[in-house]
């Protein structure tokens, strides 16, 4: 933990960052270790008086270093600023300035890595998130979700990869268009709003078409293209779009979703107003919500609920609200035990 804090401070020093209380700090160190101290003594053999002078040096060489790697120099104008440098700060410490570019160059490979790698964000059981990506397509995010940017996002394409659900609102791009990829399926889009809801541990994968439109295909039916118009929804069996040796013909089911009046919205994106609606939903598909939604786990001590409906809309309601609700319309009872709801 030393270690780490030591070469934090030394990346403020070095950048012209380090407040009074930062130096008292890196003093207080290399006091007490040994190699540490010898390690600051490579960087300012001069002790603390040469530290303002290497400070400025430090800095100079961080960002030179930078702009170098970043290819943001021609060679004219590096040998120019490389000869300046050098007639700057001439009585400056070589060593010190090697680390300094060395740290950096593994600081700025650091940035390009996560960025090929392609970034992810995710959200736990109980938590939602908004986020804008490169582009300024926004996305909101449900409970246990995630979405990852094919690398290259923005730049050579618009791709991401969504596990869970999450509602879109697309940038308009006519020559690049939006792509997501959510268990089995694609959904090709050019600018519109939309919902996928596609949980691994959920028999359907759905997608749902507030505004605008969406071609959507399967990946085992790459030359079948299913086009959604504004308030209309597409099930799939999420089972028939794993890859088995067999697979099963995909089962799709295209509906009309009903608009929620109050939010604008249809009621599958309704959640993201904060609102758990059951719409007529079994209660395996309302324990699944109920899971996510509060961060709980429910144990249905009673299978023969499992073919029985409920409806409701719950906006921003604690946990208990919502079973005492379910449980009034006399098709169920429970009992809550710290983080777990058995119901029967």
């Amino acid at each position: 933990m030393q270690e780490e804090r030591f070469y934090d401070l030394m990346r403020q020093l070095m950048a012209g960052e380090a407040s009074e209380a930062d130096k008292a700090a890196l003093r207080e160190i290399i006091q007490e270790d040994e190699q540490l101290a010898l390690l600051y003594r490579e960087f300012f053999p001069g002790g603390e008086a040469a530290e303002e002078d290497s400070e400025a040096l430090l800095a100079y060489s961080a960002h030179y270093t930078r702009m170098q790697i970043a290819g943001l120099f021609d060679p004219v104008q590096a040998q120019e600023q490389e000869r300046r440098g050098r007639r700057r700060w001439m009585l400056a410490v070589p060593v010190a300035a090697c680390i300094a570019a060395l740290l950096l160059a593994g600081w700025w490979f650091g940035i390009r890595e996560q960025e090929v790698a392609g970034r992810e964000i995710k959200t736990e059981k109980g938590a939602r998130t908004h986020l804008v990506l490169a582009d300024g397509s926004e996305v909101w995010l449900n409970a246990n979700s995630s979405i990852r940017e094919q690398p290259g996002f923005n730049r050579t394409n618009r791709e991401v990869h969504l596990t869970g659900e999450a509602y879109f609102k697309v940038a308009p791009d006519a020559d690049r268009p939006f792509l997501i990829q959510a268990g089995g399926l694609k959904v090709r889009v050019l600018g519109t709003t939309f919902n996928i809801r596609s949980y691994p541990d959920e028999p359907n994968i759905e997608t749902t078409l507030e505004t605008g439109s969406i071609e959507i295909t399967l990946d085992d039916q790459p030359g079948n293209k299913i086009q959604l118009k504004p308030g209309q929804k597409l099930s799939i069996d999420n089972s028939a779009t794993e890859e088995t040796e067999s697979p099963a013909a995909p089962v799709l089911l295209l509906s009309r979703q009903r608009v929620d009046s109050a939010a604008n919205t249809t009621v599958d994106a309704a959640w993201k107003e904060g609102k758990l609606v059951f719409d007529g939903e079994d209660f395996q598909r309302v324990a699944s919500k109920i899971e996510k939604w509060y961060n709980v786990t429910v144990l249905l001590e009673n299978k023969t609920l499992h073919a029985t409906s409920f409806t409701g809309v719950f906006d921003n309601k604690p946990l208990t609200t919502v079973l005492n609700a379910l449980q009034e319309t006399g098709k169920l009872e429970y009992r809550l035990e710290n983080d777990t709801v058995y119901v029967r």
